[in-house]
C-alpha cells in the first residue's frame, strides 16, 4: 500500500505537536498530517464545520492520534462523541491514544470508549521519534483502514 494516509493529530501541547510533525516529516511513508489543538476543533474538523469545510484541504482522516488531557473537550469526551454520535462511517476510524498518562484507569477508559491503541508518550525525544515511526509504519504499511465517505460524495 503506497497511498497517502491522512492522520489527524489532536493535541493541545505545541511542543508535542512540533515533535510529532518533525518525526512524521522524517518518516519514509506518505502521510498527510493535520493537527488541531483540542477536542472541540477535532469535532469541528470531523463535521467539516467552519474552516474545515474544505475537504480538499481537510480530508477525513484514516487515523486519529488523540491526546487525552486537553481543555474544553478532552480526549475521552471526543472519543465518546466519535464512537456514538458522529456519522456511522466515521465511527470506524482507528484512534490511537497518545497520552503522557500511564494511569491504568485512563488506559481502561480509553479502550472502553473505543480506542484502537493506547501509547504512553515517551519523554525522551529519540524514543518519541521511534514511537511515532512505529505507529506511522503500522498504519500506513501494514494495517488496512476503512474507507470513509465524505458526506455528499457517493
Amino acid at each position: 500500500m503506497n497511498a497517502t494516509k491522512t492522520f489527524l493529530h489532536v493535541e493541545d501541547d505545541p511542543n508535542d505537536t512540533e515533535f510529532l510533525e518533525a518525526a512524521i516529516k522524517q518518516f519514509s511513508g506518505k502521510i498527510n498530517l493535520r493537527s488541531v489543538r483540542d477536542g472541540v476543533f477535532a469535532k469541528q474538523y470531523m463535521q467539516g464545520h467552519g474552516k474545515y469545510a474544505d475537504r480538499g484541504l481537510y480530508p477525513l482522516p484514516d487515523v486519529i492520534l488523540l491526546d487525552l488531557k486537553m481543555p474544553r473537550l478532552d480526549g475521552f469526551e471526543f472519543l465518546a462523541w466519535l464512537r456514538t454520535q458522529s456519522p456511522i462511517d466515521q465511527r470506524l476510524i482507528p484512534v490511537v491514544v497518545m497520552s503522557s498518562s500511564a494511569i491504568l484507569e485512563d488506559v481502561q477508559r480509553a479502550y472502553s470508549l473505543g480506542a484502537n491503541s493506547y501509547l504512553v508518550k515517551p519523554v525522551d525525544a529519540s524514543k518519541f521519534h521511534e514511537c511515532v515511526n512505529t505507529v506511522a509504519a503500522y498504519w500506513t504499511t501494514h494495517a488496512r483502514t476503512p474507507e470513509i465517505r465524505h458526506p455528499g460524495i457517493r
